[in-house]
């Protein structure tokens, strides 16, 4: 019970520094970007926090358990796609808007803009849902089935909503430094105690040699149900998590909120550097719970989850392997034997974490709503008062409609790259135009969006459940590729047919200075 009680005052600490900062709050602006005055340091704390989350903490170091070093192709996407923001980072700051929509209206006009927003608040009110579910994974364990899944999605819940609503991007940047440094000692000391328990890194290569883990591409057949090649399946975990990472609304926000484009520039480079080196930590945590769990130290999650299934089938074996997985980090922190303190730090950063992410992502659309709906459509004269009021309303409409989401995705995996592949195809390869491609044009942008959204509903709905899906080449059954080919197919050929933008148009989108 003590991780539990641990957990419980962390977060509530996290509810306390927002009910702070709420003083901070002066304008809409201040609720949305921190009044553009963060410092690079404190932005590479708030962009490294952000990006880890569930995805990380769950569906990362489950592909890390499953397929060794292999499951380190979907964490590559977001260091490669990182690197290329880095070169356009001043750029995104010097023009200095507040919302991706914004981006979209001032290059592409309203119709984009809006679709825009709507493709934003599918994605990411998705991405929340699965925070939630994380978290109630989290507090389950650790606390020994008391608090049991759906109670802990409520309570994890409850504080992200909270925690935003309070203070905004003023609540979540400053407490993100501390989550993000906490983090990085629990998994870093984590994965060493562990190691050490095994027997060395050595034992550890060993074993994952014999089981198929220590190999470029893995043992993927823990992934997917038919005949698809290692090289098909990583690059199809890679590209989604590459074009997340390069359009992600939260990381561009952030940049918005930096003092300028220099400081900007910096904390990208930095937050690389973090990125790489958690991921890899997190990932080789998964793959050295593996082994733990072949050693007896720790449970087989795996195994249990197979046990409780009512029907065995190929797909219904697949997704308890992934559910089983994904939990192995918690696993870790709560019969590792782990040192009292390490284990507080480890199970605490991760609810931490998961709620700063949550936070995070219900911000953004919340945002998005009341500047590109709210302000353009219904009431563009709105005093500051009722922007502020708007905001932390949609926060709680936006949270709930989350909660209701969790029950349609059985692994955070499953969400997750859902979630990248409608935002990703639809939203990014537009969006990086702006700043990349003066031909890209409006009639090209609202067809990519159009064509990446509606190719990544029919794959993940629709065409699974036809009986040809499995005879299909395996780059039509693997969504990653239709859906962001098919949509930058559509961006480049309709940009092309279309009138080149006006070149006054495009000077504020390309300015390096």
């Amino acid at each position: 019970m003590i991780y539990l009680s641990g957990i419980l005052i962390y977060l509530s600490i996290l509810v306390a520094v927002g009910l702070f900062k709420v003083k901070s709050v002066k304008n809409s602006e201040d609720f949305m970007v921190a009044g553009r005055s963060l410092p690079w340091y404190i932005l590479v704390g708030t962009l490294l926090a952000t990006w880890m989350g569930s995805g990380s903490l769950f569906s990362g170091a489950g592909l890390g358990y499953r397929n060794g070093l292999a499951g380190l192709w979907s964490s590559g996407g977001a260091w490669l796609g990182i690197a290329l923001i880095y070169f356009i980072t001043r750029r995104i700051r010097n023009f200095g808007k507040v919302t991706v929509p914004d981006i979209f209206d001032a290059r592409y006009g309203r119709t984009a803009a809006l679709l825009a927003t709507i493709t934003t608040v599918i994605a990411y009110i998705t991405i929340v849902s699965y925070q939630f579910r994380g978290g109630g994974k989290v507090l389950s364990m650790v606390s020994d089935g008391i608090i049991s899944l759906d109670n802990g999605i409520i309570i994890t819940a409850i504080f992200a909503i909270s925690y935003t609503v309070l203070a905004g991007m003023f609540s979540v940047v400053y407490t993100d430094v501390v989550n993000g440094v906490l983090m990085a000692i629990g998994t870093v000391g984590a994965l060493i105690f562990l190691v050490l328990q095994i027997g060395g890194f050595g034992e550890i290569i060993n074993v994952a040699e014999v089981s198929g883990k220590w190999q470029l591409f893995g043992n993927w057949s823990a992934e997917r149900v038919g005949d698809i090649s290692g090289p098909v399946i990583a690059i199809s975990f890679f590209v989604p998590t590459m074009l997340l990472l390069m359009g992600d609304a939260n990381m561009y926000q952030r940049i918005f909120s930096a003092r300028d484009g220099g400081s900007a520039k910096k904390a990208v480079f930095f937050w690389i550097i973090g990125v790489i080196v958690l991921e890899s930590v997190i990932s080789m945590l998964g793959l050295t719970g593996s082994v733990a769990v072949s050693k007896g130290i720790l449970p087989d999650l795996v195994a249990n989850e197979i046990s409780n299934l009512s029907e065995v089938t190929s797909a219904s074996i697949l997704e308890a392997r992934q559910a089983g997985s994904e939990s192995i980090i918690p696993a870790i922190a709560r019969y590792a034997g782990l040192p009292r303190i390490l284990g507080l730090i480890l199970v605490s950063t991760m609810m931490a974490i998961i709620v700063s992410t949550a936070d995070s992502f219900l911000l953004i659309p919340a945002t998005n709503l009341t500047r590109d709906v709210y302000l353009r459509y219904i009431k563009p004269d709105a005093d500051e008062k009722s922007i502020l009021f708007i905001s932390r309303f949609l926060v709680i409409i936006l949270g709930f409609i989350a909660f209701f989401l969790v029950s349609q995705f059985k692994t955070v995996l499953n969400a997750a790259f859902v979630a990248y592949n409608i935002y990703g195809t639809s939203i990014t390869p537009a969006l990086l135009a702006t700043f990349l491609w003066k031909r890209a044009t409006s009639q090209g942008a609202i067809a990519s969006i159009l064509t990446g959204t509606v190719v990544t509903i029919l794959w993940t709905f629709f065409l699974p459940n036809w009986p040809g899906f499995l005879s299909l080449h395996p780059f039509l059954q693997e969504l990653t590729y239709p859906a962001a080919g098919l949509s930058i197919l559509a961006l480049v050929s309709v940009s092309i047919m279309t009138p080149a933008p006006k070149s006054s148009l495009l000077d504020k989108f390309f300015n390096d200075s």
